[in-house]
């Protein structure tokens, strides 16, 4: 018989080191990560699966407007389950998940699923079950994936094209890349590109440096410099065992049709690679200038291909409970 409860911070301990071992857990699952935010507060909803007083599953969770949602400071998550569970046992949880809601009164349940590239082990168990459940497809968002180990040489998976301009010593002669701790300098660059499409960056400064203060390994900063100039950046989080996720690669409006987001691009791959990852994505690849946000950007997602990238979907179930009023 599997029972749920809420999580609490007696429960820390426990979950992160679930998490850390878990077939489909993230760094965007980690306690601590889930806790970086500041000035936005979520009602947390998170809950544990238990099977014989043992945790077999856990929700990065929260409530918004009566519902319960994969968790708002989390890029994605849904359930988070052990390589060894069985089709069955997962089917079970996600059926006691449903009735608890049920009991809770809860409009709905909107789960976010990584890409199953991520997992350790690759499933789609998951996905079958909540589908034959009735959960529907509520958004899907197209990332792009590339397998860095797949060739012994990063340079080997780009396009012939892309390689050219990578090997043109001249145009990077002068251009270092090195580790830094300089959010501040990068940040100003980001706020500049975001401003440019009306948006803003998913985190501000404070949290950045936060997230940077929490893991320090797992969060990492490229700048470029020209002539001691910051003109650039990639910020990078190393979300599990094989996955780095570029999620921001910035320049400088001056340097915005040379090639030098690409040459940062190049240089995290270079950088995942030595670290022992196998996987780098570069992140979702949607028109935010669309009047449909989920559609496809066409250049975006050309220019990732040119690294190698292959699309991997990233999917957001939603599913509604009807009550009887009578």
């Amino acid at each position: 018989m599997i029972s749920i409860k809420k999580y609490s911070k007696n429960f820390i301990n426990q979950w992160n080191d679930f998490v850390s071992s878990a077939n489909n857990g993230t760094l965007f699952s980690n306690r601590d990560f889930l806790n970086y935010h500041i000035n936005r507060t979520f009602q947390d909803y998170s809950l544990l699966f238990f099977k014989n007083k043992k945790i077999i599953a856990v929700l990065p969770a929260a409530i918004k407007n009566n519902s319960l949602h994969s968790h708002p400071g989390a890029s994605y998550g849904g359930i988070i389950i052990l390589k060894e569970t069985s089709f069955k046992t997962i089917n079970y949880i996600v059926s006691e998940l449903e009735s608890f809601c049920m009991k809770k009164n809860f409009s709905s349940i909107i789960l976010k699923i990584p890409p199953a590239s991520y997992l350790s082990s690759y499933d789609e168990s998951i996905n079958y079950i909540l589908e034959r459940n009735g959960f529907k497809i509520k958004e899907r968002y197209i990332s792009h994936l590339v397998n860095i180990s797949s060739k012994k040489d990063v340079i080997s998976l780009l396009t012939k094209r892309k390689r050219r301009y990578i090997n043109n010593p001249a145009a990077y002669s002068q251009i270092v890349l090195k580790e830094s701790d300089s959010f501040s300098s990068f940040y100003k660059i980001l706020l500049d590109v975001k401003k440019k499409y009306d948006s803003k960056p998913t985190h501000s400064l404070d949290e950045l440096k936060n997230i940077k203060k929490l893991f320090p390994q797992k969060c990492i900063l490229i700048l470029s410099k020209l002539k001691n100039k910051i003109v650039g950046g990639s910020l990078m989080f190393f979300i599990n065992k094989k996955v780095s996720l570029v999620f921001y690669n910035v320049v400088l409006d001056s340097f915005r049709k040379s090639q030098l987001s690409a040459y940062q691009l190049y240089n995290c791959m270079v950088f995942s690679k030595k670290q022992g990852y196998s996987l780098v994505d570069f992140g979702v690849s949607q028109n935010p200038e669309s009047s449909d946000p989920l559609s496809p950007k066409i250049s975006l997602i050309q220019f990732k291909e040119h690294f190698g990238a292959k699309g991997a979907m990233r999917t957001v179930y939603i599913k509604k409970f009807k009550y009887d009023k009578t």
